[in-house]
């Protein structure tokens, strides 16, 4: 159990490091070096868990991806409550968020996010069902869309608003479309 809980903090420390590198560099610019010194720990021990910054940088996009994943299915026949827990999530995680949202390292991982089958129906239950499978399709897109720039403008400013206000401005808007 013990290691457990050191091989938990070892990657924390990695992810923590990562963040606060990526938030000035580029990850290509990052070394594997720069990164254990940053984090505190020994190379070794990063090579016994990732071969790459790349490698570590996907683990965190997937436990985000997971987490979001985990928060919406907890509503899946409530949207409103789906939006507000994703936020929540992106609230939780916003230097992670951030710079990934703002494509500094992966301009893939809004795609990818979007992809996900929870937030394509939690999406598509404001879609009408006698719109043809092509305007289903440009629906989605232009409420997906347009939810992830509210978003990407939302982790950007210095005073955010809460999680709540960010959906209640969501839904003010899915409702009038």
């Amino acid at each position: 159990m013990g290691e457990n809980q050191r091989i938990r903090l070892t990657k924390t420390l990695l992810k923590d490091a990562l963040v606060r590198l990526l938030n000035e560099q580029n990850i290509y610019s990052i070394s594997i070096r720069e990164l254990c010194d940053t984090a505190e720990i020994n190379r070794s021990t990063f090579y016994k868990y990732y071969g790459s910054q790349f490698d570590l940088l996907k683990e965190m996009e997937d436990d985000l991806i997971e987490t979001v994943t985990d928060s919406i299915a907890k509503y899946p026949s409530r949207p409103e409550r789906s939006f507000y827990e994703t936020c929540k999530c992106i609230d939780d995680n916003y230097e992670l968020v951030r710079i990934l949202f703002n494509n500094n390292v992966d301009p893939m991982f809004p795609e990818k996010i979007f992809a996900l089958p929870c937030i394509q129906d939690t999406i598509s239950q404001y879609i009408g069902e006698s719109a043809s499978q092509a305007e289903r399709e440009y629906q989605f897109h232009f409420l997906a869309y347009g939810m992830y720039q509210v978003i990407k403008v939302w982790i950007n400013k210095e005073n955010r608003e809460s999680p709540q206000d960010i959906v209640d401005l969501i839904m003010q808007q899915i409702l009038a479309y």
